[in-house]
């Protein structure tokens, strides 16, 4: 690891992978099973491409404890944390605020159902945190997938007030950026993947990276083997 990794750090956001515990949307019509086999891919996927940045890793989940997660997600983390907060704003308020206490000065947040966070995009966040204080790579659904802060700039006043799970929540939380006075710069959006027609989206552009989330569609019908 780099002195300059050292200061950088990447936060994933997960749920303990528990069929009907996960991706409920995408359960109704997969079945629990299924979606619950789709999200664990996506994350090994995200896991893999954090890991060729070689990039200090932290999963923060949704359990009391981290031993519920797999082997493998806990091996690949320097840490496994419990997210604290009400709303998805506070959880992800007290996750930057935890590594910036621990001396990352760059934080990249991701969310763990979007399959095309690969490694380029992970190094262009980081690398657009030299001009700008805060970066979003948006989700084609009004939201986004990836959030990065610096520790200098960050304010919590940025995910106040924000109606998660809307279409409005890039744009509310952009304003608030512009309110606060914080720089920002947009990443290339990526899909993620709530329902069967995120699935289809995906499968119409499907990232090239996410090898295990495409093996587990291609076994499943939804697409053919990438050439």
């Amino acid at each position: 690891m780099t002195l300059i990794s050292q200061h950088i750090a990447v936060a994933l956001f997960v749920r303990h992978p528990v069929p009907g515990r996960v991706k409920t949307r995408l359960a109704r019509d997969l079945g629990e099973g299924d979606a619950c086999g789709l999200y664990r891919a996506m994350v090994t996927d995200i896991l893999a491409n954090t890991k060729v940045c070689g990039l200090p890793l932290y999963v923060f989940h949704d359990g009391q404890a981290a031993d519920g997660l797999p082997l493998e997600w806990q091996n690949a983390a320097e840490g496994a944390i419990c997210q604290t907060g009400d709303s998805l704003g506070e959880r992800m308020t007290t996750a930057f605020e935890y590594l910036f206490s621990i001396g990352r000065e760059r934080v990249v947040l991701t969310g763990s159902d979007i399959p095309g966070i690969d490694a380029p995009l992970l190094q262009s966040a980081i690398a657009s945190m030299a001009d700008h204080d805060m970066v979003f790579s948006p989700a084609f659904d009004g939201g986004y997938g990836l959030v990065a802060a610096r520790k200098e700039s960050f304010s919590a006043e940025i995910f106040r007030n924000i109606p998660w799970s809307t279409s409005d929540v890039l744009e509310k939380t952009l304003a608030s950026c512009q309110a606060e006075g914080v720089s920002y710069t947009l990443l290339d959006p990526r899909q993620d993947i709530d329902t069967l027609e995120d699935i289809l989206a995906y499968c119409e552009q499907p990232s090239s990276t996410a090898a295990y989330t495409n093996s587990w569609l291609v076994s499943h019908g939804f697409m053919l083997p990438l050439i």
